[in-house]
Order: C-alpha cells, then sequence, then structure tokens
C-alpha cells in the first residue's frame, strides 16, 4: 500500500544528519534511513507537526507544516545543505525565522536504501533543496510548508459482497466500505541531530472522520486509537500525540479513517412471476432497493397483473452476504397496500435467494377484513427477479 506524504533529509558537509521522515510505502521500513552516530553541532530543540487533512475529489489532501525549534549553541557558525523529498507533494515552502529560503525546483531522488530482499526500495520521491545557514550563538524556527496528496489504502475483500452490491452490481456503488489513508511517519532519522527533541503531532480531519495507528506495517491491520488525544474542535476532530526522540519508535503509523457510509443506495428491482393458487395468473414487479445499514434492505414496489389488480408495498429484509458461491438469502416483512379494484393494507412475509442480480423471491401477503361486509384474503406470489 503505497503512502503518499513527504520526507526532510538534512546533509551537513560530510556528516549527513537527517530530520523525520514520512515514507511512501505501506512497508516503512524499507525506507528508513540509517541514525547513524553523526551529530549536527546545531541542536533540534522541539518539533510541531501539523496535519490539516480533508477529502478533495475522492482522494485526502493534507496541508502539512512541520515547524523545527534549532540551536546552534557553538562559537562557529554551521551551513546545513537540506533537501525536502516528497511523494505526490506540491507547494513546498521553506522559512527559517519568518526569512523565506529559496527552495530548488523539483528533481528526482535517488534510490532507496537496500530492502529485505536486497533490492534497493524505489521511493519515486522528488527533491526540493535549500540552504540554511545558522550563525554561532544562534536559536531559531525552521518551518517547512506544503501540501501532500495520500493514497488510499488497499483493503482486498476476498470473496464476499454486501447483498446490496451483489444484487444490484450495475447501480450500487463499490465505495460502500471504510476508507483508510495512511501517514507513515518515521521518528528515527530525527536522532541524527543533536538534542533529544518533543515531537507533538498534531492532526486534524473532518468531524465524521477517525484518526488512529496500526500497530504493524500490515495493510489489514485495522487502526486503534491508542495513544492519541482526541477532541472536537468546530466541525473537525483534532488528535494529538507526544513523543521523544530518543524514547520514539523508528516509525509512527497515523491512520486516517472515513467510516463507511450509513446507507448505501441500491438499484432497480424487476420481478416476474405468478400468483399461486386459486384465481392464480400472471404478475409483475417494479421495485428500488437501498441498504440502511449494510446487512438491512429496503425496498419500495409496485406489483401488478396488468388488468385489476394494483399493489404498492414499502417492505424491509435482513439479508445476508453473498459468499463466493454461496448465494444470499433474506428475509422481510412489509405492508401491502392495494390500491385496485379497492384500498386493502395488509401484512407482507418475504423470503428470497440471489445469486449475483439474479434471485426468486416467495411472499405471502394478507389482507383483513376492515369492515363489515368484506372478507379478508391471503395471496401466494412466486416471482424471479433480476436487480440492475
Amino acid at each position: 500500500m503505497a503512502v503518499r506524504l513527504a520526507f526532510i533529509v538534512c546533509l551537513l558537509a560530510a556528516v549527513p544528519a537527517a530530520a523525520n521522515v514520512a515514507a511512501s510505502s505501506r512497508t516503512p521500513a524499507a525506507l528508513t534511513l540509517s541514525s547513524g552516530t553523526a551529530r549536527t553541532r546545531t541542536e533540534v530543540l522541539s518539533e510541531q507537526l501539523d496535519f490539516d487533512c480533508a477529502e478533495e475529489a475522492q482522494e485526502a489532501v493534507c496541508r502539512f507544516e512541520a515547524r523545527y525549534r534549532l540551536r546552534n549553541g557553538t562559537s562557529e557558525a554551521e551551513v546545513i545543505d537540506a533537501a525536502f523529498l516528497g511523494v505526490r507533494t506540491q507547494e513546498v515552502r521553506v522559512r527559517f525565522d519568518e526569512a523565506p529560503l529559496p527552495v530548488t525546483d523539483a528533481q528526482a531522488a535517488a534510490p532507496g536504501p537496500m530492502t529485505e530482499s536486497g533490492g534497493l526500495a524505489d521511493s519515486g520521491a522528488e527533491r526540493f533543496g535549500f540552504t540554511l545557514t545558522l550563525p554561532p550563538e544562534r536559536e531559531g524556527e525552521l518551518v517547512v510548508r506544503g501540501q501532500m496528496q495520500l493514497e488510499q489504502r488497499f483493503l482486498p475483500t476476498g470473496y464476499v459482497w454486501p447483498a446490496v452490491q451483489s444484487r444490484h452490481a450495475l447501480l450500487s456503488p463499490n465505495r460502500s466500505r471504510a476508507t483508510h489513508w495512511d501517514i507513515d511517519y518515521l521518528l528515527g532519522p530525527i536522532r541524527t541531530w543533536a538534542g533529544n527533541p518533543t515531537l507533538h503531532i498534531t492532526v486534524r480531519v473532518p468531524s465524521s472522520w477517525e484518526v488512529g495507528s496500526s500497530p504493524n506495517t500490515s495493510a489489514r491491520s485495522l487502526p486503534v486509537a491508542t495513544g492519541w488525544q482526541l477532541r472536537h474542535e468546530g466541525g473537525q476532530v483534532v488528535a494529538e500525540r507526544s513523543l521523544t526522540a530518543e524514547s520514539a519508535p523508528e516509525w509512527l503509523n497515523v491512520t486516517l479513517t472515513k467510516p463507511k457510509p450509513w446507507w448505501i443506495p441500491g438499484g432497480v428491482q424487476l420481478g416476474l412471476g405468478a400468483r399461486l393458487g386459486d384465481g392464480s395468473r400472471f404478475m409483475a414487479r417494479l421495485g428500488y432497493q437501498l441498504a440502511a445499514p449494510e446487512s438491512f434492505l429496503h425496498s419500495v414496489s409496485v406489483e401488478t397483473d396488468f388488468r385489476e389488480q394494483f399493489v404498492i408495498t414499502p417492505l424491509t429484509q435482513y439479508a445476508t452476504p453473498q459468499v463466493a458461491i454461496i448465494p444470499s438469502f433474506g428475509l422481510g416483512v412489509g405492508v401491502p397496500v392495494q390500491v385496485l379494484p379497492d384500498v386493502r393494507p395488509g401484512l407482507r412475509l418475504l423470503a428470497d435467494l440471489h445469486f449475483g442480480p439474479v434471485g426468486a423471491a416467495l411472499s405471502w401477503d394478507h389482507h383483513p377484513a376492515l369492515r363489515e361486509g368484506t372478507d379478508s384474503f391471503s395471496r401466494l406470489i412466486l416471482l424471479l427477479q433480476v436487480g440492475l
């Protein structure tokens, strides 16, 4: 699973120093930079990292700001040739004490380190270079801002399809499950700087989203909110946590989750069959069905024999998902309202079986006698159905 964020690599003459890294892979260890033993003379006193994320055109877009409080406590100036590397990162700007630093145009970054299989990790990153000079006995703030797009985590569904999607493969949308995006933020490289800074991370997302962390690099591990302090602020959820560079893990995952919708559009149902028993006759059904929540299907349908009977029926049913070659089975209850030949409400019990969009439905309707001079009656209808 590709993660689309950014990372900073700072080089000091022959002594490299790296700031934090947000990897571009769901296996961030493949992009980990060795912390080594080299240390700059300039200390990092603290780091404040802010992500403000929202969904634009079905993609998560994060505007980020990284603030590093730096101090050169020596009697010599230090010149740092730095580079910001990012994946799907735009509008990168760098300032030191509010003064802008020139940033070079994006260039292809060098391949990453060796992977576990022995090959080079391909980060697909672009390099934005800049130079930072810290005078002796000087303290200041380095700020990097930009915008990045996150790639959705792919979670295979296997051979299980919700009933509404298997029955309405043509019209029901595929995006009916929770959506996850990942920020894999590498913390280890900050240790190449002098000092033991406190890292404070803040993530802002829409109020309907969730923020958590996945415990390992597996794309199938679901995120948990452990370690995050959550609060609501206006129309956003704000998640915060703090770490020290010395005690921080090599990398920290931030998972943004957009929960699945509480209702899922379905599609049209077409049915042809017969009313069974005495007075049997041809019947046709036309209806629309949706799910709310996923396992409960709600529909409104009209049935007619094209002669003297016309029935409108709202109905709710529980339906199992389709699992590989095992069809979806449903049981439901509804209120059939006969409009012709006279207005008569009733009770419907329904059982159906669907394999994909094709299935069969058996319904039993009972209409009680509501006034003097009328009789109660029941009807059994068997239809072959197709969902669109």
